[in-house]
């Protein structure tokens, strides 16, 4: 079985996961997959820490495989480097952070339990301007052109079909829509890079859900996207 549920935040938005809110996750193994869609903080200090150890080995105690994209609040200086292995799984390429958690990869398309799945975190940090570029925040959080390209020649190898897309952020017609009910005019006049490349995919790809994170709430928005961040896991076929 595949779950989905929206950010983290360290320890911060957490517990969503734990037995009392998801009792469902008790009944799950190895062989079932939670996927955190971005802002998961998990590795987040500058180093190792007692704290970040604690974090992994809660995730590790878990039954089920934790599998992560990225957000924009995760240390990207750590995330991207060799600190962690890069290992073959599902198809592509995956970072092993520990024994059961795996970062899925930007612009990868990744083959699970017989779905595939497109994976392209990152996204804007609108309050950057109170934070310290590599201490709390990094310039990666924003995706690069050589990751786009990466994506799109993924997606042709895959004749521009795959079954689920995973993102943090959305396209300019999904933003458009959410602004509408929650009124995002804070965020409005940022990311609109990563949303084209995004609204790009939206009028090439067939996918059967598109799954996101990053706007604070939870919100299905038509038959085919869902907005993920406080509410409990969710399953998908």
């Amino acid at each position: 079985m595949i779950f989905v549920c929206g950010d983290t935040h360290n320890t911060i938005d957490y517990k969503k996961l734990t037995s009392k809110k998801w009792p469902e996750g008790k009944l799950l193994n190895k062989n079932d997959y939670l996927i955190i869609l971005g802002d998961v903080g998990l590795i987040w200090y500058g180093e190792k820490t007692r704290k970040e150890k604690d974090l992994i080995d809660w995730y590790n105690d878990k039954p089920w495989t934790t599998l992560f994209i990225d957000g924009d609040h995760e240390n990207f200086n750590r995330l991207f480097s060799d600190e962690f292995k890069t290992i073959d799984m599902f198809g592509s390429e995956v970072k092993q952070i520990s024994d059961s958690i795996f970062y899925l990869q930007r612009g990868h398309v990744y083959k699970i339990d017989g779905k595939t799945f497109f994976t392209f975190g990152g996204g804007y940090s609108i309050d950057k301007n109170s934070r310290i570029e590599h201490i709390d925040w990094w310039s990666q959080e924003i995706p690069n052109y050589e990751e786009m390209d990466l994506g799109i020649k993924n997606l042709y190898k895959c004749k521009k079909h795959v079954d689920f897309i995973l993102t943090h952020s959305c396209s300019n017609e999904m933003f458009d829509i959410i602004d509408k009910r929650f009124d995002l005019s804070y965020k409005r006049g940022v990311e609109k890079g990563l949303r084209n490349y995004f609204s790009w995919i939206e009028l090439n790809v067939n996918f059967k859900q598109w799954h996101f994170g990053h706007y604070h709430d939870d919100f299905q928005v038509d038959e085919k996207h869902f907005l993920h961040f406080d509410n409990k896991p969710m399953r998908i076929n």
